[in-house]
């Protein structure tokens, strides 16, 4: 088996209206989705982060460095695509050939990603619900009760909130949230690097009351003076490493004792074979890895897949960790083949079917596909 072409699908989907958090507001969902062919198997990616730049450096660095090869062969693969480019711009690009390597690999051997990786711990993985978003235009939080009621009715048993607008307002919703969901559900905010750590202390001292399971990315990354700051002045959880595109990334936290989640997105750090070396981080010091879920419908069940594979952990929420992270703002890319399902219980069931279990079609794309490369 060897690869013979790779197709590269540039989707867009407009939404109703823009949605963002502190920092940045969007108009529209883009990815950058990979279709790695083997003969009569094809395997899925995904690089979310900068789709277009993610498309060029497959298209012109590692391409040739993947054409002829075999798929199977994934860390080695791996380890060449991390040799042949410097810098982490393409690190996104990356991410996408190994998790398609990892969903051709499985499809070929007729097993789940889960199995491939090392087999599921769980059929089933708590959701939470990621949202609601900031909506430009007027005040920030004037849907979230009427969204989270949503959620509520949708089944979710955790929410995590957008935060960072104005000190006192962050406070008074959160602590109205509370209220609204109740005690017998977890609460987490992400205040997506908008404050400086001095204010994301201040913020938090005000949310105290309502008993928060994690707060996320107080602040920049490259603030690691401000991540010990607010990790030795805070009693929630700290959460964070959404961005960073490897592994020895997370040391310098790890080591501060400034991290107390570890959340890599796959889409970023080096898909599932660069997660799994921050698994292994996780492991030596004993922290929860809760994957960062952004994109579409194929980031999102190789989430599912790893997640399943990850140890218990009880972080004091409701439900022991793992975590899966459920983008529930407007998103056609999560509907591209199905949405998926909760629970009643509040989680979602991993995928039994060989690979990511998530059978794409170049027509499914088409109606989001802004631009499509193959590269053979």
């Amino acid at each position: 088996m060897k690869i013979d072409e790779i197709r590269l699908y540039h989707l867009a989907a407009m939404l109703p209206e823009p949605i963002g958090n502190a920092l940045v507001s969007f108009p529209k969902r883009e990815t950058l989705l990979v279709e790695i062919v083997a003969g009569d198997l094809a395997g899925w990616g995904e690089a979310w982060l900068s789709p277009r730049t993610a498309a060029a450096a497959i298209e012109f660095q590692l391409a040739a460095r993947i054409l002829g090869q075999d798929p199977s062969h994934i860390l080695s693969v791996w380890r060449n695509l991390r040799q042949a480019v410097e810098g982490e711009t393409a690190a996104p690009a990356i991410a996408a050939l190994d998790m398609a390597l990892h969903d051709l690999t499985a499809r070929a051997y007729k097993i789940p990603v889960s199995t491939l990786i090392g087999g599921a711990r769980r059929q089933q993985v708590t959701a939470y619900a990621s949202g609601p978003f900031f909506k430009p235009g007027g005040h920030p939080y004037r849907d979230f009760e009427r969204e989270i009621d949503g959620y509520l009715e949708a089944g979710f048993r955790a929410v995590k909130l957008r935060s960072g607008y104005r000190v006192e307002d962050d406070a008074k919703t959160v602590l109205a949230v509370r209220r609204q969901i109740g005690a017998d559900r977890d609460l987490m905010v992400d205040f997506n690097q908008s404050c400086s750590a001095r204010r994301a202390m201040r913020t938090a001292d005000l949310m105290k009351d309502a008993d928060l399971l994690w707060i996320e990315e107080p602040t920049k990354p490259t603030d690691a003076a401000g991540y010990r700051a607010f990790a030795a002045h805070a009693a929630t959880a700290l959460a964070g490493g959404e961005t960073f595109t490897n592994a020895s990334a997370f040391l310098p936290f790890l080591t501060g004792g400034c991290l107390d989640i570890l959340q890599p997105d796959i889409a970023i750090c080096g898909g599932l074979t660069g997660v799994s070396q921050v698994g292994v981080l996780a492991d030596l010091y004993d922290r929860p890895l809760i994957p960062h879920v952004w994109g579409s419908i194929v980031n999102f069940h190789a989430a599912l897949h790893f997640a399943s594979t990850l140890p218990e952990h009880r972080g004091g929420g409701q439900a022991h960790f793992p975590y899966l992270e459920f983008d529930v703002g407007p998103n056609p890319l999560l509907e591209l083949v199905q949405r998926p399902v909760l629970n009643a219980d509040g989680t979602i069931s991993v995928p039994d079917l060989p690979g990511l279990g998530v059978n794409l079609k170049a027509e499914d794309l088409q109606p989001y596909t802004a631009e499509f490369r193959r590269i053979a």
